[in-house]
This record gives structure tokens, sequence and C-alpha cells, in this order.
């Protein structure tokens, strides 16, 4: 055994007080090196005396906490559930008012294409009638120039209109 922690190690009971933790020689005691783990067991921190009171009215307090924690969860659920009711409506009363408006949409450019074709229509039959009262006074005046030729000689100085 030439090991020198092994040979200079004291149990502390023949030490004494003063020689804790020190080799007979003065030197530090190669035991304080070693990790705690080695050093035994802790103790055991001495129980306080059993207050049953306190420990039971801190469990009643735990318990309103919980029931408190827990009525809230189910306001919290129901309000969700109500919120969400109401967003789910107005989503629904949108889609209608969006679905209507569109169909209001639709039926205005179909009244207006109609409109337009009218206008075109109407447009169409005022070209014609132009066409056709310029057709007709070309005619009255032909017929008018060929009854005073012809006839322009039998009647005494008739002014021309």
């Amino acid at each position: 055994m030439s090991n020198p922690a092994r040979t200079t190690f004291t149990a502390p009971e023949s030490q004494g007080a003063a020689g804790i933790g020190r080799a007979r020689d003065g030197r530090p005691d190669p035991v304080d090196r070693v990790v705690a783990l080695f050093s035994g067991p802790r103790p055991a921190p001495i129980p306080e005396a059993d207050d049953w009171s306190a420990s039971l009215t801190a469990v009643r307090g735990v318990a309103t906490q919980v029931r408190a924690l827990q009525t809230s969860a189910r306001d919290a659920i129901r309000e969700g559930q109500r919120a969400r009711r109401e967003a789910e409506t107005a989503v629904r009363a949108a889609e209608e008012r969006a679905e209507h408006a569109e169909s209001l949409l639709r039926e205005a450019i179909a009244r207006g294409e109609r409109a337009e074709a009218q206008a075109r229509a109407a447009a169409d039959r005022a070209d014609r009638a132009e066409a056709q009262t310029a057709e007709a006074r070309a005619w009255l005046r032909r017929m008018h120039e060929c009854m005073v030729a012809e006839f322009g000689g039998l009647t005494p100085d008739t002014p021309e209109p």
C-alpha cells in the first residue's frame, strides 16, 4: 500500500475538532477532494409539527380556485361559442346580401343591355325615317317640277313656291 492518500488518512474522531481535514503532517487531507456523493446520505429535514387545519384550509382554497377557473373556462367556452354563432350568422347574412346585390347587378346589366338595344333600334328607325322623309321631299320636288313643266302654260302666272 504505497498510496499516500491511504497512508495519511486518519479518522476524524481520532484527530479531534482541530484536526479535521488535515493529515498528520499538516497538509490537506486527500479525502477532502472526494466528491460529495460519497460522503453519505443527507440528513432528513426535521419535520414540522403537523398542522392539519392549515392543510385543509389550503386544500379548500385550491379547490375554490379550481372551481372558479372551471366556471371561468365554461363561461369563456360559452362566450366563444356564442361569438362563433354570431359570426357565422353575420357571415351568412353578408353572403345573402352579396348574392342579392349580385342578382340586382345582373338585372341592372340586363336592363341596360335591353335599353341599349332599344336605343340602337330607335336610332335605326330614326335614320330610316329621315331617309324616307328626304326621299319623299325629293319625290315631291320632282312631282312639283313635273306639274309646273306640264301644266305651267295652262295657268296664268302662278308664283312658284
